[in-house]
Parts: C-alpha cells; sequence; structure tokens
C-alpha cells in the first residue's frame, strides 16, 4: 500500500503529465479495457529509480535491444530510453492502452520505439531482442506459453535477459532456459529479478 507521500507524488505526477499532454501514470481497470482480469494483470507504472538503477548496473550498448512485455502506457519504457538500446520496444494487448503509449511517444518525439499491439503468446518476433522486461503483466498459465515462445525462437542459443518487476511468476521462468542471477529492490520490496539463460 502506497503512503502518503506516494499518493501524493503520484497525483502531481498525472497532473503534470496532463498539462503536458501526457499520460503514463493514471491506471485504467482492467474490466474498463474490457479484458479478463484471470488473464491480464493491470497495467500500472512501474518506470522509476528503482529500474533506473538496474539499467545503470547494465552493461548496455547501442546493440541491445529491450522488450517491455505488457508495456500499458509506457512508463517504463520511458526510462529504458534513457539508455543506449538500439530499440526499445513494448507488448500491449489492450488496443486503448497501445494507443496511449504510442501517442506518449510520439509527443515526447522519441524514434526507436514501436508498440505492438499484439497478444504476447502470438508475437513471433521475441528474437529479435536480448532484453525482456515484464512488470507482473499476467498469470502462471500465459506466462508459461510466453516463455516457451522466447525459448522456441531463440534458434541461434543467444544470451537472452529477463528483467521481472513484482515477479510473481518466477517459479515459470526457472522452469525454463533462464536462471536468477540478482534481485535487485523495487519501491513496493517484491523486488525485480534478473534473469539470463546463460
Amino acid at each position: 500500500m502506497p503512503n502518503i507521500l506516494q499518493r501524493i507524488n503520484h497525483r502531481l505526477t498525472i497532473k503534470i503529465e496532463k498539462f503536458l499532454g501526457l499520460d503514463f501514470t493514471s491506471v485504467i481497470a482492467t474490466e474498463k479495457l474490457g479484458l479478463d482480469k484471470t488473464l491480464v494483470s493491470k497495467g500500472s507504472p512501474s518506470g522509476n529509480i528503482f529500474l533506473k538503477k538496474l539499467l545503470q548496473d547494465l552493461a548496455i550498448s547501442d546493440k541491445d535491444r529491450i522488450l517491455d512485455i505488457g508495456c500499458s502506457k509506457g512508463s517504463a519504457m520511458r526510462i529504458m530510453n534513457k539508455f543506449p538500446f538500439e530499440r526499445v520496444d513494448g507488448l500491449e494487448l489492450s488496443g486503448k492502452l497501445a494507443e496511449i503509449a504510442k501517442s506518449n511517444f510520439e509527443k515526447l518525439h522519441v524514434e526507436n520505439t514501436s508498440i505492438h499491439h499484439i497478444n504476447a503468446t502470438e508475437f513471433k518476433e521475441y528474437n529479435d531482442y536480448n532484453f525482456y522486461y515484464l512488470y507482473n503483466p499476467f498469470p502462471a498459465v500465459v506466462m508459461e506459453s510466453v516463455m516457451q515462445e522466447i525459448n522456441r525462437q531463440n534458434t541461434l542459443n543467444e544470451v537472452k535477459y529477463i528483467i521481472y518487476n513484482n515477479p510473481v511468476c518466477a517459479e515459470v521462468v526457472l522452469k525454463s532456459e533462464f536462471k536468477k542471477i540478482k534481485t535487485y529492490p523495487d519501491m513496493w520490496g517484491n523486488g525485480i529479478h534478473l534473469f539470463s539463460n546463460k
């Protein structure tokens, strides 16, 4: 549960974004988006100092590409764009959230970012990325399908990393070809796990 200062900061951020014509922070209930809450978690902003510190700890280069799986309005992608990734892309099931994310990055004139409006289990371009970011976007049954797809597409056995914030389904990742490297702190005490397949 957020404390009073976090709640005040959240409201202030929403007002500032609204003034600038942006919307990274406000949250829309899953039901209002027409999504099944048993298969999709609520899209919440996770672009914050904790994600920034984790990314600073990695040797990000202009050859690296990151995919935010369940990107919502693009809050985490906004932080990722502060690093020299060649590509910072997002997957989003909700058409409404995907359009908001696209609008946000167009207004910020960000050019190395695309939002894919697609079910994560049907995405066929996972191998275009070597980093994946998730902020608990879905339950274990969906996570299993996504992990199978990531592993199946990695035909060249390249090194891949998963940054998993609020890692509710961490055991699903560990049952695949990935191992946990480190746990970083986050705002709510759930931790951000870093996994690699090497």
